[in-house]
């Protein structure tokens, strides 16, 4: 590993791929070191291995969902936005679709088709890659980079990317060594924390529901009385407690409020009625059902296996007849369905987080370029950094986006 490299690009993630192809395609000579033993590993799981590769929302959209890293980001957005990202797919013969809520997939649903484009990408424009390099440091000299060092030695070149990504399925590469390498240059690192990750709850019967979805469903939470977040959409009971697209958007905010103690949420099951309304509507079920067992006129508003869990909490027998419910009875089961509460105790371990929040400040990195302020020579691109949105394809978004505008930027 001696010869001299324009830019060496630290870590196979979709920022780093991108990175490496754009600086590839501009005649930089370019390296990639991928500490695993193949590159892309975290792509091929978003989204179950379908890749939400980006949102169709327009570019203010963009930015808002991403808080404070918005205005950051809106160089590299307006640099490679979501429709370059499909016409350079599409150039490379991956067709994508658009489904619920803007979400962009490729056609086949499969993210090994992104995988491919990407290292075609990088194979047209003689990009080196290299597998099972682990990189120990930065090499300096005069405040520049010259190169880093590996376990396989010393490779030379005057300009470095990290592209580590964060703390999440360490399995694939994410284990923060790039926070390290980034601090190792005077980088401040942001305390990081999962962005994008499930609850562990207080309540043992979400086991009984494991694997259940709950759809079109509003969800607010609370910390000690007070409405701390809330959406709507859809979510899913696990073994250990509650996940979902819903749950998983409002997770960031949950997870901040943490240190201070629990929090609560409350699942209402039809936000487009009023109690008053959906008591006529449970009456109606009765006077059709009378002669039924009440837990079957809840399935017009529950998942099945979720109606004996309302019945248990309302401490009514399930087996009772419909008819024989009482007006104080249905009060009861009104409320589990506009408001059943589950606590949060915890999140659960980051290296389930589909993201990380926190990384290299961005006070830190020139927006324009992608570019250290501190060190020449130093760029950053991806989960790394501070930045992260929500579900939806956002932060696959802000990868490609940030790789693109790094290897666009290399002198």
């Amino acid at each position: 590993m001696t010869d001299n490299y324009d830019f060496i690009i630290v870590g196979g993630g979709p920022a780093g791929m991108m990175a490496a192809g754009r600086a590839g395609e501009r005649g930089k000579k370019v390296i990639l070191l991928e500490k695993k033993d193949h590159i892309g590993k975290k792509l091929l799981m978003c989204a179950s291995g379908r890749c939400n590769v980006t949102n169709i929302a327009p570019l203010e959209v963009f930015i808002t969902v991403y808080g404070r890293g918005g205005y950051f980001l809106r160089t590299a957005l307006e640099t490679f936005d979501n429709e370059k990202l499909r016409s350079f797919l599409l150039l490379y013969g991956v067709e994508t679709i658009v489904e619920n809520k803007g979400r962009v997939f490729p056609k086949s649903q499969k993210a090994d088709s992104i995988l491919k484009a990407l290292e075609d990408y990088m194979h047209d424009h003689q990009i080196k890659i290299q597998t099972n390099v682990h990189v120990l440091r930065l090499n300096t000299e005069n405040n520049h980079v010259i190169g880093v060092e590996t376990n396989h030695g010393n490779v030379l070149g005057r300009n470095v990317l990290i592209a580590t990504g964060g703390l999440s399925y360490p399995a694939t590469g994410s284990t923060g060594e790039g926070y390290k390498l980034a601090s190792s240059a005077g980088h401040t690192i942001c305390p990081t924390y999962p962005a994008i990750i499930a609850f562990e709850t207080a309540e043992n019967w979400v086991k009984s529901l494991q694997g259940t979805p709950v759809k079109n469903v509003n969800i607010v939470a609370y910390q000690r009385g007070k409405k701390i977040t809330g959406q709507f959409g859809e979510a899913l009971f696990t073994h250990y407690g509650i996940s979902g697209p819903c749950i998983l958007d409002m997770s960031k905010r949950l997870v901040e409020c943490f240190p201070v103690g629990p929090v609560e949420i409350r699942i209402d099951f039809k936000p487009g009625y009023t109690s008053e309304e959906l008591d006529d509507i449970l009456l109606d079920q009765i006077k059709r059902h009378g002669s039924k067992a009440i837990k079957s006129c809840l399935t017009f508003f529950v998942p099945e296996k979720l109606t004996p869990v309302l019945l248990n909490l309302c401490n009514m027998d399930h087996q009772k007849k419909a008819s024989q419910i009482t007006a104080p009875e249905r009060k009861k089961i009104l409320k589990q369905l506009k408001g059943l509460r589950l606590t949060l105790l915890c999140h659960r371990p980051v290296e389930e987080a589909i993201v990380t929040a926190g990384g290299v400040s961005l006070d830190e990195v020139d927006a324009k370029t992608m570019k250290s302020k501190l060190l020449g020579g130093l760029y950053f691109a991806g989960e790394v950094l501070d930045v992260d949105g929500p579900t939806g394809g956002f932060n696959l978004q802000a990868a490609f986006s940030t790789g693109y505008l790094a290897g666009n930027s290399v002198e």
